[in-house]
């Protein structure tokens, strides 16, 4: 049986929905969706001995919060450097890289900037280029980059607006380098207000395509639901078939008590519609490395999707599609 509530992503109704979810005596519970409230209902769960298995939320805070019951199914953010250094150190190898370090962006975008700086693509050089928090001038940082001869340009920020703001500073000092960003930005307001500018821009994800999964998923979905199926989707379905391979494993039984479940997850390897969920044995319960992240790219009014970042070469990334 599935049980629903919804915490419209506020604290207060999260811990609500965490303590009306255990006293039912749930096996495990999939979400919640801001890091908000998966912090405030995350010690009610522990409590409980029940898995709270988190789907697109990931925050340094709920690894500082020491979750024993804690799951959760998406690459780290704190890895969202990787496959942009992957592309620019094998897709398209530059030896100057500089970063548009937004400081907009705080610690999501500090830790983006951090990892660049400390692992330059293609063992080459990491140039950064901060930009207040307060302004919305990213033409002396650009014109920065360009002076310190950069090849490609990272943009660490969140909002896709300043993103765009970014895009036209970069088009209108001629830069026609690789320019990178991460899914956050990944808005139509991006597209809206970067117009040309934001055309040709990669994007890393910790989520995949979910009309490139399987035609069954998307025709399931939208017989389901009357709407093919949306970001984070196939995520979603790989987290249930994860929970049910766990129950699954211990009997299947009524009696199967939300501890065990919770143990049990780390111990599996389920192969999902978007990856491979398998966890380190090493108690950290984190995912193990690997094919976790994935590539897009903005062409025209939306975001195509390139594959798997460790799969993507610099012809798979720059041919166009209808």
């Amino acid at each position: 049986a599935l049980d629903t509530f919804d915490d419209r992503g506020d604290a207060a109704r999260a811990e609500r929905a965490a303590r009306h979810l255990t006293g039912a005596g749930v096996s495990a519970v999939l979400g919640p969706g801001t890091a908000a409230a998966a912090l405030a209902a995350g010690p009610v769960y522990q409590a409980a001995d029940t898995a709270m298995v988190l789907i697109s939320v990931d925050d340094p805070r709920l690894d500082e919060a020491e979750l024993r019951t804690l799951c959760v199914t998406r690459g780290p953010e704190r890895s969202l450097a990787l496959p942009l250094i992957s592309y620019l150190t094998s897709a398209r190898p530059v030896d100057r890289t500089a970063v548009i370090d937004d400081r907009a962006a705080g610690r999501t975008g500090s830790d983006l900037t951090g990892a660049l700086a400390e692992n330059p693509p293609h063992r080459g050089r990491t140039s950064v280029h901060p930009v207040p928090a307060g302004s919305d001038d990213f033409r002396p940082a650009v014109r920065a980059a360009l002076a310190a001869r950069a090849q490609a340009v990272v943009f660490s920020g969140t909002s896709p607006e300043r993103a765009a703001r970014c895009a036209r500073a970069l088009a209108a000092a001629g830069f026609t380098g690789p320019r990178l960003g991460t899914w956050h930005i990944m808005r139509p307001a991006f597209l809206r207000e970067g117009g040309t500018a934001g055309e040709g821009w990669l994007f890393a994800t910790p989520f995949t395509d979910p009309g490139s999964v399987s035609r069954d998923f998307v025709s399931a979905h939208r017989a389901a639901y009357g709407l093919p199926p949306g970001r984070w989707s196939p995520e979603a379905h790989d987290a249930v078939g994860l929970v049910a391979r766990a129950l699954e494993s211990l009997g299947g039984s009524a009696g199967t008590g939300p501890g065990a479940v919770s143990r049990r997850l780390f111990d599996l390897t389920y192969r999902g519609l978007a990856k491979t969920l398998r966890f380190t044995g090493d108690g950290t319960r984190t995912l193990e490395p690997g094919a976790l992240y994935f590539l897009f790219r903005a062409q025209g009014d939306g975001f195509r999707f390139l594959g798997r970042y460790d799969r993507v070469t610099h012809r798979t990334s720059s041919r166009r599609t209808r």
